[in-house]
């Protein structure tokens, strides 16, 4: 007997219709299967029939979502998810979840696409669900792809392939084969990315998987291109091609068509390369992908550039910009930004080849990508040169050999590991046979206590923020922490002191938590910052008790083996969260400048820059400076400073406001001894107002500056400034 069976006739016919509003979905019968699942819905809430309403409501958003109907989409899913979470239906909540997961991966909102997938697995989980949540960990792979996070996509991916073989479902099979090909690509293991997706290819062929099959035959296709192997390489993807127009698949033609734009790119067979890009513009544009339209116009872009079209490359890539400065994929968008410089710099015009290179680097700056900023940098550092601005190009130049420094040790860091990949996989297969066994548990009451649980753990379902982990314990206590000029640690009235922290190294753990502020830092990063000329000694005991230091410092009132209200620790990582109630200047200097790069009135802008000046009371973390852990962020704000400092100074000198546009000159200066734009300010606003004694004065310490830091003169065009 089902459970239609036992429910009054009206729910069963209800049920009915919303099979046949699935049906027609499928059918792509899209105007009559939103009729269908309608009426459906209407019947369900004349009946107080929750369960059919939460499946109505689902339907509904699956047929918006095919509509390309956005917002109506969302708002039917978020409704399907109160209601199965109201009458604990695991399943349909997790569509639910699922449906709103698509439609942000859909709009570029990657990163809130997968904290909604993630909770679908969550749910799924929670009810002992394991094979619908195959389905969900098929949708997480793809995000953390998007987002750059491979090895975490690995793992899940990993997941997938072992449980998928437990129950033996090939689909299931080849879909994490065809995943695992893609990721090792991304890390640049063609060895394991050939030999997963072959594989996957064998298995695909075998069950007759049409689409795997053209996933899998695009991943060799990619791997052979990057092997130099242009010709296996086109052989693979032309066959990918057809069978994506068999399929009618259109967001895989348009990915495959950019490779071969790429592939043809290298072969130096301009015309094809654009042929197959503008093949791909199509599809993305008549099916309404702003994400891979963007894409696409970066590809067309970098063809034009390639053949000496500059004006026509410079037109597709500020296209391409438009669309993806509205998304979450910000590398894509700092990668453009650096193609459109690039052009710039081929038109000679090195000042706007400048600002779109800052424009990069700041993204770079915001996302953390050290490849990204060592690209801006390079560019930076590039136009200098060309510009003779040879004081910008001794900047950009240190900042970049730091960086180098952290890229090598990063991958260091990710050989490391990959060791460790082996054995984190072992431990996610024994993971997936403990799940076996817990499969075929009912929801019950046990579900509504574990959800209940979450929900006190500030799990939210029914909002785009996930929240896991360790309980945390609220405090309304103020948190005030100073890293420009002096460190400073303030909880509430209580300063803390060397005696608080204990050990040095138990203040660096901080310091470095604290730069990645409710962000997760691994072990291996931690004990690779600090003691990474200590060989194979075992310092995870070390480790763990400077953590110890830290926890009593900041909560000298904590019981052992209580869960810290500012520290969330794990087996691999540990994450500082202060709080609602904190202040961290650092953090505030960028919120700041952020929202000055943004804002259109220029009052407001002048404010917010101000604010942020007046933040900066000295180097960050300066007791610090020969610390590597924290030149990076030292670096990044000291240019920020340095940047704002002339904005600042350029505005009030426009507006005849020479003491403060003299005050902002001097400011930068003292931060940059060698600052170029800041002399050139400081002698155009000293010459302007005939203060000839303060611009010879200053011309000598310029001298100075540049004898003491280059063992050289300043630039010519500086001196010239001083005989206006």
């Amino acid at each position: 007997m089902t459970i239609s069976d036992s429910l009054p006739s009206i729910y069963s016919k209800i049920d009915s219709i919303n099979k046949e509003a699935t049906r027609l979905s499928t059918d792509n019968q899209l105007d009559k299967a939103l009729e269908t699942c309608i009426e459906a819905y209407n019947m369900s809430l004349q009946n107080e029939y929750q369960l059919g309403a939460g499946c109505a409501l689902c339907i509904k958003g699956k047929i918006y979502f095919k509509l390309v109907r956005y917002d109506e989409a969302l708002a039917a899913f978020h409704q399907s998810v109160e209601i199965s979470q109201d009458i604990a239906n695991p399943s349909e909540l997790a569509r639910a979840l699922s449906g709103i997961g698509a439609v942000y991966y859909s709009t570029g909102r990657i990163q809130e696409a997968v904290e909604e997938f993630l909770k679908g697995y969550t749910v799924l989980e929670l009810a002992g669900n394991v094979k619908e949540g195959l389905l969900m960990i098929s949708n997480i792979v793809p995000c953390y792809n998007m987002l750059g996070e491979f090895y975490i996509a690995i793992q899940f991916a990993e997941k997938q392939l072992a449980l998928a073989r437990l129950y033996n479902l090939n689909k299931y099979i080849t879909n994490a084969l065809s995943g695992l090909g893609e990721l090792y690509f991304h890390i640049a293991d063609y060895a394991t990315s050939l030999t997963y997706s072959n594989e996957g290819l064998a298995l695909a062929i075998e069950i007759n998987d049409i689409h795997a099959q053209g996933n899998l035959l695009a991943n060799i296709g990619a791997v052979y291109y990057l092997l130099d192997n242009y010709t296996s390489a086109l052989d693979y993807m032309m066959r990918s091609i057809a069978v994506a127009e068999k399929l009618k698949d259109n967001k895989h033609l348009t990915s495959i068509f950019n490779y071969v734009c790429c592939v043809y790119g290298k072969m130096k067979n301009g015309s094809l390369a654009l042929d197959y890009a503008m093949r791909a513009l199509s599809i993305d544009v008549a099916h309404g992908d702003p994400v891979g339209e963007a894409y696409t116009l970066h590809n067309i872009a970098c063809v034009f550039e390639q053949s000496g079209d500059i004006h026509t490359a410079l037109e597709y890539a500020q296209k391409s910009r438009a669309l993806l400065h509205n998304s979450s994929i910000k590398e894509a968008e700092a990668e453009t930004l650096l193609l459109i410089a690039k052009c710039y710099e081929k038109l000679n015009d090195s000042s706007a080849a400048l600002d779109y290179a800052k424009d990069a680097l700041a993204i770079a700056e915001k996302i953390n990508s050290h490849t990204l900023l060592q690209s801006s940098l390079r560019h930076l550092e590039s136009i200098s040169e060309l510009s003779g601005d040879n004081s910008a190009q001794a900047h950009y130049s240190r900042r970049l050999s730091a960086v180098s420094k952290i890229i090598t040790k990063e991958e260091q860091r990710k050989n490391a590991e990959k060791l460790l990949l082996e054995a984190q996989i072992k431990k996610t297969r024994e993971q997936a046979e403990m799940l076996i066994a817990a499969s075929n548990s009912s929801l019950s009451t046990d579900f509504l206590n574990k959800t209940n649980t979450l929900r006190q753990q500030g799990f939210a379902l029914t909002t785009t923020t996930i929240h896991t982990g360790t309980k945390k314990t609220k405090t309304n206590t103020a948190v005030v922490v100073q890293t420009f000029g002096h460190f400073s640690v303030t909880i509430g009235n209580r300063q803390l002191t060397s005696d608080d922290w204990q050990r040095k190294k138990a203040r660096d753990i901080f310091k470095i938590l604290l730069i990645n502020h409710r962000k997760s830092v691994t072990i291996d990063e931690l004990i690779d910052f600090l003691w990474s000329d200590s060989g194979s000694k075992n310092l995870i005991p070390t480790l763990w008790n400077s953590v110890s230091y830290i926890r009593k410092a900041l909560e000298p009132d904590l019981k052992p083996h209580t869960p810290s209200s500012y520290i969330k620790i794990s087996d691999k990582s540990y994450m500082l969260d202060l709080g609602t109630d904190v202040s961290i200047d650092f953090l505030q200097f960028k919120e700041i400048l952020a929202s000055a790069r943004q804002e259109k009135n220029i009052d407001v802008k002048m404010s917010l820059l101000e604010h942020a000046i007046a933040l900066y009371n000295g180097e960050f973390l300066k007791e610090d400076s020969f610390e590597e852990w924290a030149s990076f962020e030292r670096e990044s704000m000291k240019e920020l400073y340095l940047d704002a400092t002339i904005e600042a100074g350029n505005y009030y000198l426009q507006k005849s406001r020479i003491a403060d546009a003299v005050l902002y000159a001097r400011k930068a200066i003292e931060a940059d001894k060698v600052y170029e734009d800041g002399y050139k300010l400081l002698f155009t606003a000293l010459s302007s107002n005939q203060q000839i004694s303060e611009l010879a004065k200053a011309w000598k310490l310029c001298q100075q500056a540049y004898k003491k830091e280059f063992g050289a003169t300043p630039p010519k065009f500086l001196e010239k400034l001083t005989q206006q």
